[in-house]
């Protein structure tokens, strides 16, 4: 099944150039993306939201040619809003579902790979931390 969406990708950082870049890098990678095809896309203005933070909204419809490529998109590019704009009703092949949640779990896994891996990293850090305090 193909999607056609519209996403809200939020870049958050320093100074307000580099964030721009990132938000134009962001959009060419997309249009490199298989499986992806960009349609529109608007990269506001990056505006301060603190004392040293600027934050940039980018815009963006594309047709993703199936669920688990557009569950792939939402793990890498994490966009803040998602709508799909072409279809009242999802009718997906289970074998389609089926890839896209063994990509869903795959992912999770990674991610708590990394999380207990720093939370490891920490630990011995904090040891570290308090031998040399003492």
């Amino acid at each position: 099944m193909v999607f056609t969406v519209r996403a809200i990708i939020e870049i958050l950082g320093f100074p307000d150039t580099h964030v721009k870049e990132v938000a134009e890098k962001v959009i060419e990678k997309l249009k490199t993306e298989d499986r992806i095809s960009v349609l529109k896309e608007n990269i506001h203005d990056p505006k301060k939201v603190k004392e040293t933070f600027f934050s940039c909204f980018i815009e963006i419809e594309m047709k993703i040619t199936d669920l688990n490529k557009l569950m792939g998109f939402c793990f890498d590019y994490l966009p803040s809003s998602l709508e799909i704009l072409d279809t009242e009703k999802v009718t997906i092949p289970v074998r389609e579902f089926h890839f896209a949640m063994s990509e869903m779990i795959e992912k999770l896994h990674q991610y708590n790979i990394t999380v207990n891996n720093l939370t490891a990293t920490v630990k011995n850090l904090e040891k570290e931390i308090k031998k040399i305090k003492v």
